[in-house]
């Protein structure tokens, strides 16, 4: 050990690609880059603070999907059962409200609260129907604040969605998208994951090679490999095995390529594959530092889907097909809404397990990193605010204590729960949020002392 080579973080493989480009591919963490107690870069240097917000929209089902017991021997079951691998990295808060005003549309006033700690924006040319086809945020979104404070990479953020965002008829913006820069300045969603992966990895050349981004650099890894220690050596390979994996089923859904622009892929009728390999692809980003904040929205406030992975035939009431938003207000808690809630934490779950799974220094990714789970709305069937479902993941570099506990904190403010995020990844601000929204009492026994 004492006498390795370090190498820089910023270290990538290079190569030419078959047709005259040149890539560049990002090494994973290795012991040649951190320090000999494995809890830092070789240089001095912390691992980076990665941040995720990953949002779902209708929230879930008050006063019962928390676990019955508080403290850290929460049981993941019912409702949360999708989070019983990654348990010890995750704390639930429980028992919060979000005092929104219930002047405007409750999905608007919800997201606008929690993301961005403020009443929602009218736009002037507001005529007084379909109010949430005008309304925006006030202020920057948790993930835009987040990303001032990681320190800069080649990507500032990654903004990604999944199931269809809800049209709506006016320049409104709070319903579709839940990362803003400004009101009315949102971050336009990525849904197409061979579009995510050409974005990091290097677009795939319009021409007959149809080289793999891997191939080209494979020779600039034979000459690192010498460098290296057996254990970096291995890892190094599962690094180079995981890309060609993702590559690979990124490429599966490709059209056969010619010497002309492809069409773009077609999109996979999975809704949880798509969940899936987005959080893949987020955690090779991690992994090479290409950014070090996702925005992850599942689904936009409302929650208009349906979900054909669980209801395959549709969901059905009074004979029509109806999205999970209209039939949820029309049956509440039934075991189908129950199904779909505990669906939308299952796939939360599967995106911890990536991070998870990926070492970093003595630890992993998810250590590294502070994830926050979220919706609009504490219950979607009748709009409720209060027991709002807040999930908090990561170790955020030794700042949140570990394992994660079971908070049960009936009435305070759910937007305590953003403002410990931004504490825990170095904001000094005082405190977060305006109006009824507005607190400095971050969740002292969540962060580290």
């Amino acid at each position: 050990m004492s006498g390795r080579r370090h190498l820089t973080r910023r270290a990538v493989l290079r190569g030419a690609l078959a047709f005259g480009g040149a890539v560049s591919v990002g090494l994973p963490l290795l012991d040649a880059m951190v320090n000999f107690s494995g809890t830092a870069h070789a240089d001095g240097t912390s691992f980076p603070h990665r941040f995720v917000l990953w949002f779902w929209g209708n929230g879930t089902h008050p006063g019962a999907w928390a676990p019955t017991a508080t403290g850290p021997e929460w049981v993941a079951e019912g409702l949360l059962r999708g989070l019983a691998p990654v348990k010890r990295h995750v704390t639930v808060v429980s028992g919060t409200r979000l005092p929104t005003r219930g002047v405007n549309n409750p999905h608007v006033e919800g997201a606008a609260g929690i993301l961005t700690g403020g009443n929602p924006v009218i736009h002037p040319e507001f005529s007084g129907s379909s109010d949430w086809d005008y309304m925006t945020v006030p202020l920057p979104s948790v993930d835009e604040l987040a990303a001032d404070l990681v320190g800069p990479a080649p990507f500032r953020s990654l903004v990604l969605a999944v199931t269809d965002l809800h049209g709506v008829a006016g320049p409104g913006t709070a319903v579709r998208y839940t990362s803003h820069r400004a009101p009315y300045l949102f971050n336009a969603p990525t849904f197409d994951p061979a579009a995510v992966y050409g974005r990091l990895f290097g677009a795939r050349p319009p021409d007959l090679s149809r080289a793999s981004v891997l191939d080209a650099v494979l020779a600039d890894g034979r000459a690192l490999r010498s460098r290296l220690g057996a254990e970096d050596r291995a890892r190094l390979e599962h690094h180079l095995d995981a890309l060609r994996e993702l590559e690979g089923r990124v490429r599966s859904g490709l059209p056969e390529l010619s010497c002309t622009r492809p069409e773009a892929p077609a999109p996979t009728t999975s809704y949880r594959e798509r969940a899936r390999t987005m959080a893949s692809l987020s955690a090779m980003a991690f992994a090479c530092d290409l950014t070090r904040v996702v925005s992850m929205e599942f689904s936009s406030p409302a929650s208009h889907s349906g979900y054909p992975d669980i209801f395959p035939d549709g969901l059905i009431h009074n004979g029509a097909r109806t999205s999970f938003h209209e039939y949820e207000h029309s049956l509440g808690y039934t075991a189908n809404v129950r199904r779909g809630l505990q669906y939308f934490v299952d796939l939360f779950g599967d995106f911890l397990g990536e991070l998870a799974a990926r070492p970093e220094g003595e630890g992993s990714l998810l250590d590294h990193a502070l994830v926050l789970g979220t919706s609009e709305v504490a219950g979607g069937a009748s709009h409720t605010f209060s027991d709002f479902p807040l999930l908090l993941a990561g170790g955020a570099n030794g700042r949140v204590r570990q394992p994660g506990t079971h908070l049960r904190l009936d009435g305070a403010l759910a937007t305590r729960v953003p403002l410990t995020c931004l504490r825990a990844l170095g904001s000094t601000a005082e405190a977060w949020g305006q109006a009824q929204f507005r607190t400095g009492d971050a969740l002292s026994s969540v962060l580290a002392p």
